[in-house]
């Protein structure tokens, strides 16, 4: 734990991290004095689940790691158009379909597990970093095959598009709304090894104002306007997810991956994340699961606002001649 007086290199990475999350720690100096607690305090508030003690503890680390994964962009992206969709060719799209049945049948749950690449075939763990990685605690007090939701999605991309052995599973997203900009830098997290990012398969899709009339909120997408849209949106969506609670918005704490059938009628969507929660008893252990988006479902997400990016293809491949690797799941 970090608190007030510390200082170092730690500190130092903590005021840039709390920085770049819109909370002012002062100097970036290594010293963490009352403003630099200020600024944890003003972070903790925005979580529910963190206590506001102007410490950096685990669950404080876990929150603004998190956060940073989801960050306003700072260049112009590009934008999805209209009617810009390109369908996924069968075979890409029936893989897909098999992957949702293996995390969800196994099942995968919340957790710290991440995606690996070897020998050809890509692993879902059980926990962080590598094999054989289950000394972490969760509420049932046992591991299992696991993500959260941002290694989820960072999984799912490095699986579509064939990343492979350049797959960097660090967990992570770098960041949302880094996706189109940055192909290969030093993790601004870990600070350590290459990570790359989806380049032009990730085009932003610019809401269209109607979600705007329903939230009050400008420049964001609803589940209705999704929804409503899905026909000229390319067959992924990975979005950041906000979601109010009693106490206010918890900001771009959640990435979220929506998929549409464009070759059935009607061209059904639905959603599939890892949800749950990391907090003093451990990871929540809840399943993944996928929610079919309907009128029905959609009142369901009325305190959810998202940012998202269509995943796009030239030719509906995603990744050229190359196939795509198989997936198990650690033991």
């Amino acid at each position: 734990m970090i608190g007030l007086n510390s200082r170092g290199p730690a500190v130092k990475d903590l005021q840039l991290q709390l920085k770049a999350v819109g909370c002012d720690p002062g100097d970036i100096d290594g010293i963490f004095g009352l403003q630099t607690q200020a600024a944890v305090k003003a972070f903790q508030k925005r979580y529910e689940r963190v206590a506001d003690t102007g410490n950096y503890d685990p669950e404080t680390a876990a929150a603004l790691a998190q956060a940073l994964v989801i960050k306003p962009h700072t260049v112009t992206p590009r934008v999805l158009e209209p009617g810009a969709q390109i369908a996924c060719k069968p075979e890409i799209w029936n893989a897909f379909l098999a992957l949702v049945e293996l995390i969800t049948k196994t099942p995968v749950c919340y957790g710290p597990g991440r995606g690996l690449f070897r020998d050809g075939t890509w692993i879902i763990t059980h926990g962080p970093g590598a094999l054989g990685s289950k000394k972490w605690q969760s509420h049932q007090g046992k591991t299992y095959p696991s993500f959260h939701c941002s290694s989820w999605t960072n999984f799912f991309l490095g699986w579509l598009l064939r990343r492979n052995e350049q797959y960097t599973h660090c967990g992570n997203i770098p960041s949302l709304f880094d996706l189109c900009e940055q192909t290969e830098a030093i993790h601004p997290i870990t600070g350590g090894g290459a990570y790359r990012g989806y380049g032009s398969h990730c085009r932003e899709i610019k809401p269209s104002g109607d979600a705007r009339k329903r939230t009050g909120i400008a420049d964001v997408l609803d589940m209705r306007e999704l929804y409503e849209r899905r026909a000229t949106l390319p067959p992924f969506l990975v979005c950041g997810q906000s979601t109010r609670f009693e106490s206010g918005w918890r900001w771009w704490h959640h990435t979220v991956l929506f998929a549409i059938d464009h070759a059935s009628p009607g061209a059904p969507m639905f959603r599939l994340a890892a949800d749950g929660v990391q907090d003093s008893r451990g990871w929540s252990g809840k399943p993944m699961e996928r929610i079919d988006i309907t009128p029905a479902t959609i009142p369901g997400f009325d305190r959810a606002i998202f940012r998202g990016y269509g995943v796009v293809s030239a030719d509906g491949s995603y990744g050229g001649d190359r196939p795509l690797a198989p997936v198990v799941i650690e033991a």
